[in-house]
């Protein structure tokens, strides 16, 4: 397996990852915040949204030189604590709440994706 292959495959278990992790996450964070429109189908369509604006904003931004990565971070965060805000039609407060518990689920994805993408490489060395 190239190197190449195995970043794809890295780029796509993570989105898979940062999805699934990222909507039940949210899901139990708008149970914990009281959002009134709080369902798991939301909580997975937010995921979707929030992921795939990650994913872009993180890529657009890393081409950016010394500052790319700040403002990359900064815009992210605007863009998907309002996605969250309107795709469960609550407050901004709340939604930070949710937010905060999508962070995490980005993080396990990334993590998990990361570990993934380095066992592919290793044994596409045969180590």
């Amino acid at each position: 397996m190239s190197l190449f292959a195995s970043f794809g495959i890295g780029i796509i278990f993570a989105f898979i990852l940062m999805v699934l992790i990222g909507g039940f996450l949210m899901w139990i964070a708008a149970k914990i915040a009281r959002v009134e429109k709080s369902s798991f189908a939301r909580a997975m369509a937010a995921a979707v949204a929030t992921a795939f604006i990650e994913m872009l904003v993180a890529f657009l931004f890393n081409l950016v030189p010394v500052l790319g990565n700040l403002f990359g971070f900064i815009l992210g965060l605007v863009i998907t604590i309002l996605v969250i805000k309107t795709v469960f039609g609550t407050s901004f407060g709340k939604a930070l709440v949710v937010w905060i518990f999508n962070i995490v689920a980005a993080g396990v994805g990334l993590l998990l994706a990361a570990m993934l993408m380095a066992s592919s490489l290793l044994m596409s060395h045969g180590i």
